[in-house]
């Protein structure tokens, strides 16, 4: 592989992380604001029958997850995709290659997760003042405030991260709550409700909702790039993210369900995918209002805007980390772009610029795209082909990559049926829509592939600059 460029810098990441700070990491992604607009959709559009799907996707997820752990204790590092795709190609070129297709991909894809995920939060913090108009100033706000504790110590961002999370995950419990227990204006529970023309266990609509379940447990793998942060990743990597796979689904389960049950199932659906809902980008709204009027929309604005704060800072956390590895070998766009994006501030140790860059790109695809349902739809594509490559990765590094410790190995079959597992449900998610969905996908890759090739072009054209590490030595890959 090639030459990977080594500075002083190079060890500046603080390792302040543990179990909990993996799981509010992985919890707060997930548990986005965007998953609050999957829920009632799919559960006010199919009934119990996404409980079913939402099942599904959370074993789906969890093969990832565990796919995830391996590879992010085996190579414990910042830029992680890049940095899995280098280890399990075996030649030069292509490791290096390989590594940068993968980040770029996942990188790309997440401009379009990550407008919708600021819009969706937008309509929350919009509705949370009362105020109508451009959402741009609203998606501006809240890029800003999700990009202030990543410029800080790690750690000080772990401890807000957990605080927000707290309050948000409180309020969807809380519906949950007063779903059960009967106690707000939409009565009492009672399983009739539940009762449609759809079957729980109808496989054709279980299907259909594949691809919203899947989405309330994507982002797990955004530990990751945490990695190097992280205190024992042996142990707090892989109990972070199961437990964290836990919580989102009890909590989808017990909210989503307590809600569904205190109204007819054609009433929520009819007012969730109404004007009053954003046409289905914000149906939380309207459970909301229907529960405990004006303060209960308040509450639950409050609840979408806690929501995409979290997923932001997470991704604000992440994303940049990848930016950062691939700059700190050399290989980002040449030389100097390198040196920019691998530059850490000198006291809190975070990536800078690399913030400063994913926060602007990400607000300004969602200024401009704010379809929310769609935006999951095309997202969630893309990110399930990612998902299967990362149990690839697993797969191949095993046979190219034998020697290395692994602290965290899975059975073989595990990353193998995840994968399976993974493409049955591309495949059933969006029968009959792969052509709307695969092309943007496909687009994204294609992009990947060409900054790839350009960003490794530019980095063998420059003249290898030799710095030490701490040791005094130049690694190589």
């Amino acid at each position: 592989m090639s030459e990977r460029v080594v500075g002083p810098q190079d060890s500046g990441l603080e390792k302040t992380l543990g179990t909990w700070s993996i799981f509010v990491a992985g919890v707060g992604l997930v548990v986005a604001a965007s998953t609050l607009v999957s829920d009632f959709v799919g559960y006010f559009t199919i009934g119990l029958a996404f409980l079913v799907a939402l099942v599904i996707g959370f074993l789906i997820n969890l093969f990832l997850g565990l796919s995830c752990a391996e590879l992010s204790t085996t190579y414990p590092k910042a830029g992680a995709l890049y940095e899995y795709g280098a280890r399990a190609v075996p030649w030069r070129g292509a490791s290096v290659v390989a590594g940068l297709f993968l980040a770029f991909a996942f990188y790309g894809m997440f401009g379009i997760v990550g407008a919708l995920e600021i819009a969706a939060g937008s309509f929350g913090l919009q509705a949370l003042f009362g105020a109508t108009g451009a959402l741009a100033p609203w998606i501006i706000a809240m890029t800003v405030l999700a990009t202030l504790p990543n410029l800080v110590h790690v750690r000080t961002m772990a401890i807000i991260e957990a605080v927000v999370l707290v309050g948000m995950l409180a309020i969807r419990w809380f519906f949950g709550v007063a779903g059960w227990a009967g106690f707000s204006n939409t009565g009492a529970w009672s399983a009739g409700n539940w009762v449609g023309e759809i079957g729980v266990f109808e496989w054709s609509a279980v299907a259909g909702a594949l691809a919203l379940a899947y989405w309330s447990f994507v982002g797990i793998e955004f530990v990751a790039p945490l990695a190097e942060e992280t205190r024992n990743p042996r142990r707090n990597l892989p109990a972070g993210i199961v437990l964290g796979l836990l919580a989102i689904l009890a909590t989808s389960a017990f909210m989503g369900t307590g809600v569904g049950g205190t109204r007819p199932l054609a009433e929520w659906e009819e007012s969730a995918m109404g004007p009053a809902g954003c046409d289905g980008s914000c149906p939380q709204l309207v459970v909301g209002e229907a529960m405990f009027g004006g303060w209960g929309h308040g509450l639950m604005a409050l609840a979408t805007a806690a929501a995409t704060y979290t997923s932001m800072v997470i991704v604000l956390a992440a994303m940049p980390r990848i930016l950062y590895g691939i700059a700190r070998d050399g290989n980002f766009f040449g030389a100097r772009l390198s040196r920019v994006f691998a530059y850490l501030h000198p006291r809190f140790r975070t990536p800078w610029v690399a913030v400063f860059v994913t926060a602007v790109a990400y607000s300004v695809v969602a200024i401009f795209f704010n379809d929310v349902v769609t935006l999951i739809y095309a997202g969630s594509y893309a990110w399930v082909i990612i998902y299967i490559l990362w149990h690839l990765l697993v797969v191949v590094s095993r046979f190219t990559d034998p020697d290395v410790a692994r602290p965290f190995r899975l059975p073989l079959a595990v990353p193998i049926i995840g994968a399976l597992g993974t493409v049955f449900a591309l495949y059933f998610a969006f029968q009959g829509a792969h052509s709307t969905y695969g092309l943007p996908a496909l687009a994204i890759f294609a992009g990947a592939m060409v900054a790839a090739l350009v960003s490794y072009a530019l980095a063998r054209a420059r003249q290898p600059v030799r710095a030490s590490d701490e040791q005094g030595d130049v690694t190589k890959r």
